[in-house]
């Protein structure tokens, strides 16, 4: 049985142009139930609301504006929000708007066991977004499916058309090296891990995350342009594994911690000995472009500035 969702949009937050992304994006999730959008639609700035709505059923909830203060449509909102959440016929709340006001709601929708869809632009607040149960970008979301469907990908003029988007999402590094700590630690337990298992776990560590983010149509195109795992198929299931060059690598961490274990050791020297052990080593592999950050981000690792001027590295426990 498809899952209910209550669609509840901010109109005056949000612009009409991604109404359409919108309800594209919730077929992936289930049937929407409620669809209403709250604001003054006798303004002349929200007028085009009126037009576009109607295609989609979408029912006004009008709020005219009293004061230049908390606006009454923001309030509707939540109380609408309340009274479905008490009803208890719906399994999903999509709430449309990047204003943080909104996180408390969220939070409560939550505490009630409701999955929480955010949608909203890239900039809104970190608490915002991490209140959701997923973060969905409006910006990356809107006006990407005929490149994607036509090329598998998006363009890197498309990926990253607006500045602020790329520097308010998770950068790939950050996430690849996430990805890699969850597979590893399944291997390590002797289980497999499976794609759409692994994409939740990234999405619980990050709530905005979405393939698309980074000019991907699917989980799956994205995993394989990593480069460091193993794609398999097994009937309609598939499975992500470490490739070889992989297990080097977490071999290079292991060497690096032992050696910092025996005595603190400059950077550069370090670096010497990695080259030595592990010819074919390249910091760049892990997402950095200095041996320092990729040592820092090593848990138990510290640089720290040398008396005898210089960097070097330290166990910390």
């Amino acid at each position: 049985m498809e899952k209910r969702i209550a669609l509840l949009i901010d109109a005056e937050n949000t612009s009409v142009k991604y109404l359409d992304s919108i309800f594209m994006e919730l077929k992936n999730y289930g049937t929407v139930t409620y669809k209403r959008m709250y604001g003054d639609f006798t303004s002349k700035t929200l007028n085009e609301w009126n037009h576009k709505a109607l295609s989609y059923a979408v029912v006004p909830i009008q709020q005219p504006r009293y004061s230049t203060a908390k606006n009454a449509a923001d309030i509707m909102l939540v109380i609408d929000a309340m009274d479905i959440l008490y009803a208890n016929n719906v399994d999903i709340f999509c709430i449309v708007s990047s204003d943080s006001d909104f996180t408390r709601l969220v939070n409560r929708l939550c505490d009630g066991g409701m999955e929480v869809i955010g949608m909203g632009k890239s900039d809104a607040s970190k608490t915002l977004k991490a209140a959701c149960t997923i973060y969905k970008n409006l910006e990356i979301i809107y006006g990407d499916s005929d490149e994607i469907e036509a090329t598998g990908h998006r363009s890197a003029e498309g990926v990253h058309k607006e500045a602020d988007i790329e520097k308010n999402i998770v950068p790939l590094a950050t996430i690849k090296k996430s990805m890699i700590e969850i597979v590893r630690e399944n291997e390590n337990q002797g289980n497999h891990t499976g794609l759409g298992g692994l994409k939740s776990s990234i999405q619980r560590l990050y709530k905005d995350f979405d393939e698309r983010n980074y000019g991907y149509s699917s989980m799956t195109k994205l995993v394989k342009e990593l480069k460091d795992f193993v794609v398999t198929q097994e009937r309609s299931t598939v499975y992500v594994s470490l490739n070889g060059q992989n297990q080097n690598e977490r071999s290079v961490e292991t060497y690096i911690i032992e050696t910092a274990k025996k005595s603190p050791i400059d950077l550069g020297r370090l670096g010497q000995y990695i080259h030595l052990k592990f010819p074919e080593f390249d910091v760049k592999r892990y997402g950095y472009s200095q041996l320092g950050t990729f040592v820092q981000s090593i848990d138990g690792l510290v640089v720290e500035s040398s008396p005898k001027g210089g960097k070097c590295v330290r166990y910390r426990y």
